[in-house]
């Protein structure tokens, strides 16, 4: 075997494993890239949700104040009534 034929043996395998390698490593950038534009739009999306429930709680216990205002008059009412007769 003369030297070509070593330096072929050994640099023909060498090179398709360094190529594996570096295809592999390409891969994993590329999908480490995807998991980070997906954790940014997860993020985006849950801080939309918060602000959202956030709004509708504020909502919901304006409501309960107005339902015990109305309470609150209503059985003022009631005593008014009562006291009258």
């Amino acid at each position: 075997m003369n030297d070509i034929q070593l330096y072929v043996a050994i640099g023909l395998p060498t090179i398709a494993v360094l190529a594996s390698l570096t295809v592999s490593l390409i891969q994993i950038s590329a999908i480490r890239e995807d998991i980070r534009e997906i954790r940014a739009e997860t993020r985006a999306q849950l801080a939309t949700a918060r602000e959202d429930t956030r709004a509708q709680i504020a909502a919901i216990r304006e409501d309960i104040h107005e339902i015990r205002a109305d309470i609150k008059l209503l059985t003022g009412k009631v005593y008014e009534m009562m006291g009258q007769k």
